[in-house]
């Protein structure tokens, strides 16, 4: 993406400031912190090594999206991949430093969308964007996509590595979840319109396709911004003519089991010249009009696993 330079904190529906795994502090709306609830189950219990208590986070349709471009599960194959993992005690540990929720515009109360940033002891500094579903009292993840966050200034040297060894090494894309229905074809051609307008530097239209109170999550961790925010670092650049371009390769969407049939979340793997591989994730809504737009996205730049653990180690110690 751009080099998106640091801005002031975004404001979110909701947020909760973690400091460890037992701060899970309520918020102000119930279902919120139900959902927000049931993320931190989730990661106490792969912490703890509890294989029973883990799965039992995870929707029957759960799609688990890894950090490298072909990892995307099945509930059932995830938790294939777990199990040995659980049974030698080697779970893994992400804290959630900071959690934002989001409910979905439907009267159910039962669906929600949710980004967050966690510490790995492993692998420093990750973040996670998804979707939460409720069952009666239980919320559940549906979708959940992990990546490993860039810092701007070590984002020029670190793609190009990325680059060059995806040029030797090609790392084969998950395949995904096409666009089966109307309102995920809907969905898709307004993440096509999107990038058009990025491509092109016409603001006008590439801001009216979020929502009002979208969220936009850059590479860089500082970077999430309400779209007020991001409007206004971007629109210079596209007065002057300079846009972006990220050409999708693969994409996957999912409608949220809603009975409005308004929300949809989607995973995609782009190309850009400047960057090689990266990735977006989010959530689009349907408006009153019937128009589809961007409610949550979330921009990374996918470290492939051969060079996870030296890339994070790098990046750890630059911020020590």
């Amino acid at each position: 993406m751009l080099s998106l330079i640091a801005a002031a904190a975004a404001a979110a529906a909701a947020v909760l400031a973690l400091s460890g795994p037992a701060a899970a502090a309520p918020l102000s709306d119930p279902p919120e912190a139900a959902a927000a609830s049931a993320l931190e189950a989730m990661h106490s219990a792969a912490a703890r090594s509890d294989g029973a208590a883990w799965a039992e986070r995870l929707a029957p349709d759960l799609v688990w999206v890894g950090n490298e471009t072909s990892e995307r599960w099945n509930r059932e194959a995830f938790l294939a991949f777990a199990a040995p993992v659980f049974a030698r005690g080697e779970g893994w540990v992400y804290s959630a430093r900071e959690r934002h929720v989001t409910l979905a515009p439907d009267p159910c109360a039962c669906v929600a969308w949710f980004d967050e940033v966690l510490d790995s002891e492993t692998y420093g500094t990750a973040r996670g964007e998804g979707m939460l579903v409720r069952d009666g009292e239980d919320w559940r993840v549906l979708r959940y996509a992990l990546s490993y966050p860039i810092p701007n200034d070590l984002a020029d040297g670190m793609t190009t590595e990325i680059k060059a060894f995806e040029a030797a090494t090609p790392v084969v894309d998950a395949p995904g979840e096409a666009a089966d229905t109307p309102e995920e074809m809907a969905a898709a051609a307004t993440l096509d319109a999107l990038h058009r307008a990025a491509s092109t530097a016409d603001g006008t239209a590439y801001f009216d396709l979020f929502t009002p109170d979208a969220t936009y999550i850059g590479t860089d961790v500082t970077e999430h911004w309400s779209i007020a925010q991001f409007r206004a670092y971007a629109e210079p650049y596209f007065n002057r003519g300079r846009g972006w371009t990220y050409t999708p390769r693969a994409r996957s969407l999912t409608l949220a089991p809603l009975d409005c049939r308004c929300v949809v979340w989607f995973d995609e793997a782009l190309d850009s010249a400047s960057y090689g591989t990266s990735r977006g994730t989010g959530v689009l809504v349907r408006g009153d009009d019937g128009k589809w737009r961007v409610a949550l996205y979330a921009l990374t730049f996918p470290i492939p696993n051969a060079l996870a653990r030296d890339m994070t180690g790098r990046i750890r110690a630059a911020a020590e």
